[in-house]
């Protein structure tokens, strides 16, 4: 509790001084979203389909098909990697990689996520690929391979070659983000880090994110900047929640084509924070949750309960209305078998439909016998005779 408290004191403190417009966090940008990342549910967004110039975002999916690389063991995190010529001739950002030095393949994937090394990019690729060109395909593949419609890679880095520059759409770019981070969580380990110490190469430089100089339960993940994709940053952030009706959660912001490092930073904050202040996630429906008591008819033990058969949780908008239909089907009699679909619990959220969640029996319901069935007979008679 206590780490929920400061975690609120700090997000408040930071977030009083920054100019909140509510609906135009995309002034000045190409592009905005932001989600949340478990369900993938998007909560804001400006023009999120149409592909651009994403820069060193690029340098999440190369990380990925590392990983997956390491993940089937074709190659090892302690592995040594001799850097080419060609590596440590390649421009922009840098881990200052000199020809035939020799670094982990865990070092420079740290470089490529803290400082965006370019250098360290080309000599992964070449390592596990034997050049950047084939590592470009598995690239290519393995965006095919995961749904990213929009995805078009030339490189390993971002940087722009004669050819373009690596492009994405938005919603692309927060569907690679969710599949990196659930894959591989260990990422956020080296992308919340404020710096990238070496000491062994004497290498000691700021992460390129600053808003985790501004926020410091942010956790990732990736800037990127080139001049035609402008300043361009994906952010990740665990929102904690203190009611028993709500649960932790994780939202995801990307802020695409900002003017400045700073419009970025400053949109990011102002993003995150429109995430933190609108949305909670809500515990709706717990699995094996009685919804509905019904009386069964034949039954030795008239009364069933139901149970939800999953859990529903969802981010909505603070103070959103939310309600649910059940529907149970007609003239259930006995036996009834435990688990036995019984009907359905429909949720609407501001009057949407957002989900169906089957009903189950909660127990087995066996059949009365003839002498019960008989007496119970003769009560609801004696009962209608009653009444007249």
């Amino acid at each position: 509790m206590k780490k929920i408290f400061t975690f609120i004191i700090v997000i408040t403190i930071l977030f009083t001084n920054i100019a909140y417009a509510d609906g135009n966090i995309e002034d000045g940008l190409k592009s905005v979203l932001l989600g949340e990342y478990k369900s993938g549910e998007i909560v804001y967004n400006y023009n999120v389909d149409t592909p651009m110039e994403i820069a060193s975002i690029t340098k999440l999916m190369t990380y990925l098909v590392t990983m997956d690389l390491v993940s089937e063991g074709k190659v090892g995190l302690d592995d040594i990697v001799t850097v080419s010529q060609n590596a440590s001739r390649v421009g922009g950002s840098s881990f200052n990689l000199k020809a035939g030095e020799r670094v982990k393949l865990s070092t420079l994937l740290d470089s490529i996520l803290i400082v965006s090394g370019n250098d360290s990019c080309v000599a992964i690729a070449e390592y596990v690929a034997g050049t950047e060109e084939k590592f470009v395909e598995m690239m290519n593949k393995k965006a095919k391979d995961i749904g990213l419609k929009t995805a078009r890679f030339l490189n390993s880095s971002g940087l722009p070659e004669k050819d373009g520059q690596n492009m994405m759409s938005t919603r692309d770019i927060f569907k690679l983000s969710r599949y990196v981070i659930s894959k591989y969580p260990k990422i956020l380990n080296a992308t919340r880090m404020i710096n990238l110490n070496v000491e062994t190469r004497n290498f000691n430089k700021e992460n390129t994110n600053s808003v985790l100089r501004k926020i410091p339960e942010l956790d990732g993940l990736k800037t990127g900047y080139t001049d035609l994709a402008g300043y361009c940053l994906v952010s990740t952030l665990p929102v904690m929640q203190s009611s028993k009706n709500t649960e932790n959660f994780r939202l995801i912001g990307i802020i695409m084509g900002a003017k400045s490092e700073e419009q970025r930073r400053n949109k990011t904050i102002e993003l995150l924070k429109y995430g933190i202040d609108n949305y909670e996630k809500r515990k709706i429906i717990l699995k094996n949750q009685v919804i509905e008591t019904i009386k069964v008819y034949g039954a030795k033990n008239e009364n069933l309960d139901l149970l939800a058969s999953k859990d529903y949780s969802t981010i909505v908008k603070k103070g959103a209305n939310i309600s649910k239909d059940v529907e149970i089907k007609k003239d259930i009699t006995a036996p009834v078998k435990k688990g036995e679909v019984i009907g359905k619990v429909t949720i609407y959220i501001d009057n949407k439909k957002e989900e169906e969640i089957e009903l189950i029996a909660s127990r087995t319901v066996y059949k009365a016998n003839v002498f019960m069935r008989i007496f119970r007979y003769l009560m609801d008679l004696i009962g209608l005779i009653g009444e007249y």
